[in-house]
This record gives structure tokens, sequence and C-alpha cells, in this order.
């Protein structure tokens, strides 16, 4: 507790009085105002969200997995698409216009006139450290901007020293030894209903330095789960720099980084609790996350062949981030953990690309034909390793390279098993950084058991490759379709659409022909 807080707790708990002077009494008795009418706005939301003009946020929060009593749990509630419906409620329950406006959740516009902030919105309540609600977030149903609005800052809330679902997550902090922060509200509800309740979220606002503060005071460890596209990397880079000068020997934070640009809830809805799990585990150390934020920073595509020129322009940028540390132990390390890294670069024996420079490989649930088509490769290549070294006019399996570039180095991997005679390719998977991919390797097998028999294994693979190719074909053909007209294709010398729909239809007839042979 903060040194006002833990004074009135402790008198309390020894019925010790505090002696307190007018003035103080009068604005703690405005304190108690604020905090009345957030919680007569939230009664307000909550009652709403089960009215018959809900029924779009229930359906919304259906479909997120989140049922009533969730609900009740975190106060969600629904505010009405009204400029006044709240306005009035407060009115009629008896609030001043001068507390209503203080409140955080009205508005007044140029001509002085109150009005309804969250208009419909699903609302999600906020709560201090003492489990008090002071504040709500709203995101919207319709296409209003922004898609989630918060509170107005107020006496009782600020948002650099508000985490959302910190009461509720305390305990379990303690009890795990870490906190997980997230971006958002649903990710937030997401993880603690899927028995991580050891999460918070930020407020739509940057994450700030008083908010990692906040935390630390309460564990030694934070693992950051942001948002996995462009933003997400952008807050983690944010992050990073502003935990440098908190970190020591104790004090550590880590990076979760989910794949195909998930968010959590995302994650958890596609591989569910026990896999999220496993990303904590292995969530990326700050130390890490430092150099490969450099190595992209800098656009050095190709780590191991690094030139003397950019090693130093690396060492330079890391250095810099290093200097940020106050901890001496801390920066002590952090600077050998750089040195032995720029020196392993390039060096035969090293293994600072497998062992350090190492991201979790986890598939995207939301496969496309090329993906599925790939798979089917991938899976005869497994049932049938003498394939290794097809070759045709057409295509070398060795060199071939397929749309999703973690299913070229899925195939990398396989070619190297087969080469090294392993006797069982789907355990090695198991065990390597592609599992999950693996699974889905096995479903296939399962699936599609009669396309692996004994016959034709040649024309039939042969036929994969030829499909494979002829959709890259036809979406090159649609995607010049659909960027160019006549005039554009003759200014930009596009290539002759009539020459690739020829070699598009080439390639069905071949796919048509060999078909019909292998049945």
């Amino acid at each position: 507790l903060e040194f006002k807080e833990a004074i009135f707790k402790l008198a309390d708990d020894f019925g010790i009085q505090v002696p307190i002077v007018s003035s103080t009494q009068i604005q703690q008795n405005y304190i108690a105002r604020d905090f009345e009418i957030i919680e007569k706005i939230n009664q307000f939301f909550e009652k709403n969200l089960y009215q018959e003009s809900a029924f779009e946020a229930r359906n919304y929060l259906k479909k997120r997995g989140f049922n009533s009593t969730i609900a009740k749990k975190f106060h969600l509630g629904y505010a009405p698409n009204s400029y006044e419906a709240l306005l009035n409620h407060l009115r009629n329950l008896g609030f001043s216009d001068a507390e209503i406006e203080g409140c955080g959740v009205i508005g007044k516009n140029d001509k002085g006139k109150l009005y309804d902030k969250l208009r419909n919105r699903i609302t999600f309540a906020i709560s201090d450290r003492k489990n008090r609600l002071i504040a709500f977030g709203g995101r919207t149903l319709g296409d209003d901007l922004p898609k989630y609005l918060n509170s107005a800052e107020t006496e009782i809330f600020k948002k650099n020293q508000t985490l959302y679902n910190y009461s509720n997550a305390r305990k379990a902090i303690f009890d795990n030894g870490f906190a997980i922060m997230v971006e958002g509200y649903v990710d937030a509800i997401s993880l603690a209903n899927n028995g991580f309740e050891n999460v918070v979220a930020g407020l739509g606002t940057a994450i700030g330095e008083e908010h990692l503060k906040q935390l630390f005071l309460i564990t030694d460890k934070i693992i950051m789960c942001l948002d996995g596209d462009n933003a997400g990397i952008k807050a983690a880079k944010r992050v990073l720099e502003i935990s440098l000068p908190l970190i020591n020997s104790k004090k550590t934070l880590a990076f979760n980084f989910l794949p195909n640009q998930m968010d959590p809830d995302d994650f958890l809805k596609n591989y569910g609790a026990r896999e999220f799990k496993k990303t904590l585990d292995e969530a990326v150390p700050l130390s890490k996350a430092m150099f490969d934020f450099a190595v992209a920073d800098l656009g050095l595509k190709n780590i191991e062949k690094l030139t003397p020129e950019n090693k130093a322009r690396l060492e330079l940028e890391l250095n810099t981030k290093i200097n940020l540390i106050t901890d001496s132990a801390s920066k002590k390390y952090f600077n050998l953990f750089v040195k032995d890294a720029l020196f392993s670069i390039g060096r035969p024996q090293n293994n600072f690309k497998k062992n350090i420079v190492k991201t979790t490989i986890l598939p995207n649930k939301k496969r496309n034909n090329f993906d599925q088509n790939a798979l089917l490769i991938l899976a005869f290549l497994i049932k049938y390793p003498e394939l290794i070294n097809y070759r045709d006019n057409d295509f070398d399996l060795r060199e071939m390279q397929f749309e999703d570039e973690k299913l070229s180095d899925l195939k990398e991997l396989i070619v190297n098993l087969i080469d090294e005679n392993c006797q069982n390719i789907v355990e090695e998977l198991e065990k390597s950084d592609f599992k999950l991919y693996n699974v889905e390797i096995k479903n296939i097998f399962l699936l599609r058991e009669k396309i692996f028999n004994g016959e034709n294994i040649k024309q039939k693979y042969r036929l994969l490759l030829l499909k494979d190719l002829f959709a890259k074909v036809e979406r090159q053909y649609l995607e010049n379709l659909n960027a160019i007209d006549e005039a554009q294709a003759h200014q930009n010398n596009a290539p002759n659409q009539k020459e690739i729909f020829d070699y598009k239809e080439s390639l069905q007839s071949q796919i048509r022909e060999l078909e019909k042979e292998i049945l």
C-alpha cells in the first residue's frame, strides 16, 4: 500500500484513531462521493446488459466465450446507444451536474451540454488496488472510433497508475511467482477464465514505467504477452527500454511472442491453455529480446554472416540499450552476453543461432490451399523418404520453396533427417520446434489414408507439386488482374496476362491428365 493507505489500514486494524484536519475530512468526503457515483454507474451498465437492447452485446460476449458468471465477476455491462440515458439516471439519483461531470464518464460539448460518452459499447469496470471501482472502458459494437474508449482521468482514476484486473490478480501473482501483462481487457478476462489468474492489462494506452514499478512491488518477474502484430512488437520495444532501468539481479522481465499476429485470446481459442502454458515457459528473456530487436531495427538479415562493419553497428546499438541499466550486476552480465553473442556469430562451433536466437514455431490455424497442399507434400515425403531426390523438368524437391516460410523451414528439417537416415521422422519432429505442425501431419495420415497407398507414388507426388505450382500461378494471374488496368499494364511493364493465363491453363491440363492416369 501507499504510505497514507498503510497508515489508515494499520489504524483500523488496531482501533487507533487517526487525527484528521477539517480540510482533509472535506476532501475525503468528496472522494467518497466519487466512488459512490462510479458504483451507481456500474449498476446501471450491468443492468442494461440484460435488456433487450443489449442483444448484440450479449452475443459478442458469448462468441468470446464469456458467460453470465464471468460477466458478473468482471462487472461487464452495456452502455445504451443514447446521449442522455446515463445522464438522466444519475440526475434522478440526486447527483449534481458538477458531480456527474467529474465522474469521467460524462462529457460536455462546446455548448456546455452534458452527454453520455460511452454509447452502444460493452463496458469493462476498472478497479483500483483496493478493488474499488474507479472507471470504465468501453468497446464499441458499431463503427465508432476509437474501438476502445476509456473514462477520463479523475481524482480517483489515473491511467498511468492503474492496471486492469490488478486487485483480482494480486494473490495469484504472489502464488505463481510472476505476473502476466497483456494489452487489453478481453485478453485479461480470457486468460483468467482459462486458469491464468495472475494476469493484468494496460488500459488501451501505452504501458508505462509506473505500471512496471507497481508490478515489481509484488513480484520479481513480469512476462509481457503482447499481441503478435506490428503494434504489439512496437509496444514490446517500448516496454523493453522502459524496463531496462528497473531490472536488477532479482527483478526480471521476459516477452511471450505469439505467432501469426495472434493475441492471447486468439491463441487460447486455437491451441488451448496447455499450449499457452508452454509459451510462458519458453518466454524470451529480456537480454535475448534486446538482441533480436537490435538485429531487426538495423535490418540485418543473415545473422550468421555479419560483416565486421555490421557487427560494430550492432554492438553500438546494444551498448546504447545496456547503458540504460542502472543495476551494476545486471549491466555486467548483459555486457558479457552481448560480447559472447557477437563473438560466436559466424563461427563453425557456435550454437548461438540454435540456442540463443530461437523462436517458438507455431502453425497458422487458418490454413489456405497453399499450406494444405504443402503439408500433404511433406506428409508424402515422410511416408516415402525415397522421394527426397525427386527431380523432373519442372521440379527439384530439394530446391523448392513453399508460400509459408515456416513450412519451407520444416521441409529443410525433414530433408536433413532423411539425409541422416533417421528411422522415425515423426518422432523427431515431435521433439522439435515444429511439433504443432506434426499434429497436422498426423491428422493428414489419418484422414487421407487411401492416398498414401503404395501405387503410383511418383505420379501422385508430381500431381501434388503441379497443384502447388498451379495455385501460385493462379494467384499471380488474379493479383495482376485486380491490380492493374490495361493502361497501367503498359505503363508498368506488367507481365503479359495472356502468357500467364496460357501457362495456368497448361498446368491445369497436366493436372487433369495426371489425375486420369492415376485413376
